[in-house]
This record gives C-alpha cells, structure tokens and sequence, in this order.
C-alpha cells in the first residue's frame, strides 16, 4: 500500500510540474500577444488571487476533513466516552472523604476545559467583543462590514440552534456536568477545605483552611526575610516609581510611549498565597507573590529587558534540547562523574548587596544596552528590590531581603548573579571542569569523585546565603530537567527522557472541551519530545513511554497509534517552510465555545488570511480552585464595567472606568457637591446647573428628575484590560441593561448588526419569571472573566 501510494504521489508531482509549465507557457503568451499591457497585468493578478483563494479553501476543506476523520474513529472508540481519573494527579491532605466524581474532576487538572450545555454559560459579549478587534485590523470598512454581518448570523445561528436543541447529551458531557455539580455541592458543604496547585508534580491538593493559614503565617514570621508594615504602602510606591520615570522621560533617556507605559495610576497592593508542596511530607508551603499589579511591575520589566540584552551567558542552557545535543557530545574525562547542584531558595536568598556589586564589576556588559547612567541604574534596581512588599489575612508585610517570587525583575537578577557567581567560583576551584552548564539555579558538571567535598565547600563559600546542595549519579545514571543522563564505560553520555517520581505524568486530557488541535498538538509535541531527547533508547521503548503517557491523559489507541507512527517524521518541503517562516500573522484571541468558535475562525479567515486566531477557554475545572489570595475590594479595582442604581427609582447608569473605582465614584460625588452647593444658593435654573447635567447621563437623571444615585451601592457588572474591549462591553451592557438612564450617544459604536443577537442574550439573561435586578445579576455573573 505504501510502495503504490509513493506511485502515486511521484505522478501527482509530473502532473503538477505538467500544468505549471503548460501555465507558464500561456502566460508568456498572453504577455506577448500584443494585447496592453495594463489589461495583461490585471488579467494575470486576478488569475493568481483567485488561485491562491481556491488553494486556500482546498486545503482548508481537506484540514477539515482530515480532522472529522481523525475525530469520528475516534467517537468509535470506548475509551473516548469514558473519563478516567489519575490517582497520583490528586492528593487528599484532609481527613475528609472525596467523593468519586469530585475526585476523577479535580484529578483532570486546572485547564481541563468544562462543556457549554446551556446559553448562560456562553460569554457571548466578550465574544463579540473580541471578534470586534480582529475585524478593526483591517481598514477597510467595507470588509469590516461584510465580515460583521457573517459572524452575527452564525452568532445568531448558534443561539438558534442551541435553543431549539433536544437534550440528549454525549456521555462525557453528562459525566462533566454530574460531577461539576457533585463538586460545587461538596465543597459548598466543606467550606473549610481548599482545592490548591502543587509547586511540583502538577497534582490538585486538597488541604485544611487553618493548615494553610498557619503554615503561612509560620513562614511570614521570618524576620530576616520578612517584616509586617503597619499601612498600605502602595500609593508611596506609585508617587515614587511615576517620580522615576519622569525623571527618565525629563532626561529624553525613554520616550513617551515607554513612559506611558511605565507609569503607574492604578496599582494594588500584592497578594501572597502559597503553593503546598505535595512531593514533601507535611506539606509544606512555597510563597508566591504575583506583582502584576505592584507599582513597580512595569519599571521590573523595563530593567529586566536591559538585564536580557546584556547578559552573554557562557553557561546558560536555552532548553533541554539544546542540553540533549550537547552533552551527548561530550566524553568525559576518566575518573569523573555527574552531579548537579541546587540553590536552596534561590530568588529569597540573594542579598541586595551582592546584586549592585554584581551590576558594577559587569556595568561594561550592561552599558552597551542602555542609554541610562551607572548611579540611576542602580537606583532604579535598588527601588524594584526595595518595592517588594505584599497583604496577607490583613496584615502588609515588605521583603527586607532577597527578591520575591513574582517580580519580573528576579529571573534576569538571579540569572546574572548566578553567571557572576560561576565566573568567580570556577577561578577558584583547583580542579579543572569539563564543563558547566545551568538552568536558572540547577547547576550540572562533573568531577573527580575524590574532589566532591572541594568543589561543595568552594561553591557554598561565595556567600553565606547562597548555599548549595547536590546530586550524585547513581549506578552511572543522574536526572536533569526531564532527562536521564547515563554515564557509559567509555565516558560518553545518553540521554532519555525521564520523569520525576513526584510527577502526576499529567498533561492536557484528551477529553477535555479543547479543540481538537489544540489537543493533537500537544500529544505530538510529547512524542517528538520524547523521540529527540532519549538517546540511548530503542524504538520500542520510546514507542511504550508515549503511548503510556498518552493512555493515561485519555487519548484513545487509533490516534495513540497514529501519533506514535508519526513522530519520526520530518517536514522535508523546504520551500514549503521557508514560505511559512516569511508570512507574518497577527495573532489574536476568541472565547473557545465549541462549535461556535470554529465557525466564526473560518468565516474570518475568509478576508484576514494574516490573523490566526487562538482560542481560550472561560468554564475550566480552575474556576473551582480555592481563591486564597486576598480579595481585592471593589473600590480598588480597575479596568471595569459598573453599574450603579438609581435610589428614587427603577433606572440604572453603566459606566466604564480604567482608574480604580473609588476614583470614578469620586468623581460623580464631587458632581453631586458642586450641584448640592448650587442649589443651597438658589440656582435651580442657571446655565451652571445645565452644564453640570452635560457631564454624565447619571447628573442628566438627577437633575430633571431630582432623583439621587445611590453611590454606595455600586456593582461591578464586567471587566478587561484592553480599552477598546471594554469600550465594547460598555455598550452591550447600557443596551441590554432595563432603565438604562445613558445617553444614546453611548452606544453609538455598537454596529447595528448586533441588535438582533443583544436582543437575544437579553432573553436568555433575563426570564419572564425574573426581575430586572436578578438579570442583571445573572449577566454579572456570565461575562466576568473569572
């Protein structure tokens, strides 16, 4: 079969060489028989659009056909109806019970995509909203217009569909759904238990609320790294990093697009939460601090860039692969074997000294890159480290030493005094090394056995915080990263892949509501991983090791088989890759809703054969995760769509805000005082009162109404972090919100096109049988990402 298929493959390309010269051939005649030139060139062009359109949806028919194949024999097998849990993806640290499905649901993992069963469940505004910026990336409105009007109608399709659907549902969607609920009722009923990530091994861990709380309060009462802070010092932060960015932009050391960016008019303080580690008895906690919303996270990755340019890492290692090729080149010298090194703690246990040191003896390196003087550069890293500072249970706490967990700035300051600290540490060593390499903190050489002690004691002599354990091979074989280095007689070194006995062997399940590339994606990526990284491993075995894992995240045997059948494969067309390497896509992204989203990517690439887009998905097994963070209080968040009730009546007024809200209610109470001030001196009819009604549809209301918002009462109904989306979203929610008071003028952009499918959402969010008020909630609740 395949001697006959290669047959016909080789004739396929005579027939093609056939046509490309017979096309060649007219085209040189068209050219030369006289007719204008003018006309020859356009006819010529059309020719090759029209080409390039047919190649284009052959080959997207053919995709798809491909994938209803791969899809459809999978469908007949068992195994693809059926979700099996992983045992060691889970690890129950309560005295409590699981229940089965709860248990098989968490095993799944985070990511693990949840099914849209019903048309609440669907973000249709963010949809929209996201579709809207795809379609501005192209100026002419005309196509904007046309593709507008064909998302709409399979939006509209959908609902349509959806509504009118039965509700015979596939197996695995009746499962999800039997143990999405099954889980929310359990954890509802054990509020004092917490669903967490582990720091290693990717598994769900269950554990005790008060177990958490003590085990991060018993870490916070470090001293020497930690310190509790009687007041927010947020806003002190803020004035001091906008302070040094004008100072860079009053200098014309940055621009003004990159001070934008680096200033800072919303920041909220950090919020500390600890990842339990599973692989550890106790389960202890590692801390974590996300700075993304810290005053200084822009200015960290601002230096840290500079930080990346400079460094020329003798050391470094940019992936296993790179490691995989090298050091199977390698041959050892006698007597030498394998060990790795570790920090204990390494981003916590560097001092701030050794850092500007390490920036002084190396400032050569750095000055290249930078147009910014030695002594503000030191300043401004010295305020990074400084502005490490985060809120737990309350209580703020600063980071009196090393840098956090979090800040952007940390991997480029760990990975330069690492380099510095090799640099010095393998001048002082008596022994010659082979070679070095590492991966931001693991540390892998070899050495004469004799020598262990010296090479240990010469490492951790750099600097009393920075201490090292190791790793000996055992029985000639040592893991690094996710590979098994071995240790032959002849002092050559293999590789295999390898994984931790601590690791669930979790990766994207197959059964997941992903789309199906996604999926088939990340199954190749795992086997050619595999198939490049095991050196010293026969066919069978690396054949075994990827259907194992395969197997065990739910891909079902004929794509097991397909997959493993292919993973030697190489793409051999260089024309064909130097094509792709040279086009140049925007990618942008769309909420996964199956089906849908499919539909909607192909009606855009229609027109925008430059946007790829990706596909996340909203209802995740993550959203049933314990939030152990902090919460944010309302009044501090930003970027948000609000609504905000009317106290003498039905009305409501939507609003938008990228400050933070208290800063926005700020504003309309200080309409409310100055028509308050206005009115206590009699002016009831004056231009000034007029004027103050121009401000905002909610002053509008007040005024000839002589009604009064109830500020207080306030409800955040949506959020994003771009502008133009949440300019969009505004929209939506001022037309599908009953009494709207704002101005029609705010709703102007909202393209007509979407009036039928808002119209169908505001039935779907807001039965006959419900109150405006519980509508309103229910879409609060359907468009928040969470």
């Amino acid at each position: 079969m395949k001697s006959i298929l290669n047959i016909e493959i080789k004739h396929t390309y005579h027939k093609m060489e056939q046509l490309r010269r017979s096309l060649a051939t007219l085209s040189d005649g068209i050219t030369t028989s006289g007719i204008p030139e003018n006309i020859s060139k356009s006819f010529l062009e059309s020719q090759a659009r029209f080409n390039e359109k047919n190649i284009r949806e052959r080959t997207n028919r053919t995709k798809r056909k491909f994938n209803n194949i791969l899809l459809r024999s999978s469908e007949r097998n068992e195994e693809e109806n059926t979700i099996s849990g992983n045992p060691k993806a889970i690890h129950n640290g309560t005295q409590t019970t699981i229940p089965p499905e709860t248990e098989i649901l968490l095993s799944l993992g985070p990511k693990f995509a949840l099914p849209m069963t019903e048309l609440q469940q669907v973000p249709f505004y963010h949809l929209m909203a996201d579709a809207e910026q795809v379609l501005r990336t192209n100026p002419n409105t005309v196509i904007q217009d046309q593709t507008r009007c064909a998302v709409a109608n399979v939006i509209t399709n959908y609902i349509h569909r959806m509504r009118n659907r039965n509700n015979q549902f596939e197996p695995i969607t009746k499962f999800c759904n039997k143990a999405e609920e099954t889980t929310r009722r359990f954890l509802k009923d054990n509020p004092n238990i917490l669903v967490l990530k582990s720091d290693k091994g990717n598994k769900t861990v269950l554990m005790e609320a008060s177990e958490y709380r003590q085990k991060m309060l018993e870490l916070l009462e470090d001293r020497n790294t930690y310190n509790p802070i009687n007041a927010d010092p947020t806003s002190r932060f803020e004035k001091q990093n906008n302070s040094i960015v004008k100072r860079l932009r009053n200098l014309d050391l940055i621009d003004e697009r990159t001070s934008r960016q680096l200033m800072k008019h919303n920041a909220v303080c950090p919020r500390i939460y600890g990842q339990p580690k599973a692989h550890k008895p106790g389960l202890p906690l590692r801390p974590v601090v996300p700075n993304i919303t810290a005053p200084s996270y822009s200015l960290s990755k601002f230096v840290g860039k500079i930080f990346q340019r400079s460094l020329v890492s003798r050391y470094n290692i940019r992936d296993s692969f790179e490691f995989c090729e090298f050091i199977n080149n390698v041959t050892l010298p006698d007597e030498h074997v394998l060990i790795s090194l570790d920090v204990k703690a390494l981003f916590t246990s560097i001092p701030k000294s050794l850092v500007m040191n390490s920036i002084i003896t190396k400032w050569d390196e750095i000055k290249p890159n930078t147009n910014i003087c030695l002594d503000l550069f030191l300043e401004i890293v010295e305020f990074c480290i400084d502005s490490s500072y985060f809120r737990f249970d309350g209580q703020h706490y600063e980071q009196v030493f090393g840098t956090a967990m979090g800040n952007p700035l940390s991997p480029y300051i760990a990975d330069w005094v690492m380099e510095t600290l090799l640099d010095t540490v393998v001048r002082m060593l008596e022994i010659p090394l082979p070679f070095i390499r590492k991966f931001v903190d693991d540390l892998i050489t070899a050495i004469p056995l004799s020598r262990l002690q010296h090479v240990i004691d010469t490492f951790n002599s750099y600097d009393i915080h920075i201490q090292f354990t190791y790793e000996m091979e055992v029985d000639n074989k040592l893991p690094y990263l996710d590979m098994l280095l071995t240790r032959h007689s002849n002092q050559n070194v293999t590789t295999s892949w390898y994984q931790k006995p601590i690791a669930s062997g979790r990766f994207l399940q197959y059964q997941s509501f992903h789309p199906l590339g996604q999926k088939l994606n990340v199954a190749q990526n795992f086997a050619r991983r595999v198939n490049q990284l095991s050196t010293n491993l026969d066919e069978q075995s690396k054949r075994k090791i990827v259907d194992d894992q395969l197997k065990l995240n739910g891909y079902p045997k004929p794509l097991r088989s397909r997959i493993i059948n292919r993973m030697n494969e190489r793409n051999t067309n260089r024309s064909i890759q130097h094509s792709v390497q040279n086009l140049e896509y925007t990618y942008l992204s769309i909420p996964n809703i199956p089906h849908l989203s499919n539909m909607i990517d192909r009606v855009i690439r229609r027109e925008y054969t430059q946007v790829r887009l990706a596909k996340y998905n909203v209802r995740k097994v993550n959203n049933m995760f314990s939030k152990v963070k902090d919460p944010v209080p309302q009044e501090s968040q930003s970027n948000v769509i609000y609504r905000v009730p009317c106290s003498n009546c039905e009305a409501s007024y939507v609003g938008m805000t990228t400050n933070r809200l208290r800063t926005r209610m700020s504003g309309h109470k200080t309409h409310y005082n100055a028509l308050d001030r206005l009115l206590e001196q009699g002016n009831t009819t004056t231009d000034e009162i007029a004027n103050l009604g121009e401000r905002t549809a909610l002053m509008h209301h007040s005024i000839a109404e002589n009604h009064r918002f109830d500020l207080k009462n306030v409800k955040i109904v949506d959020r994003a972090n771009n502008t133009h989306t949440l300019q969009f979203l505004e929209m939506c929610h001022i037309k599908n919100t009953a009494h709207a008071v704002n101005k029609r003028t705010d709703t102007e952009g909202l393209h007509a096109v979407y009036a039928g499918i808002l119209h169908e959402i505001g039935k779907i969010n807001k039965p006959a049988n419900e109150t405006d008020e519980n509508a309103s909630t229910t879409n609060t609740q359907l468009h928040t990402p969470l």
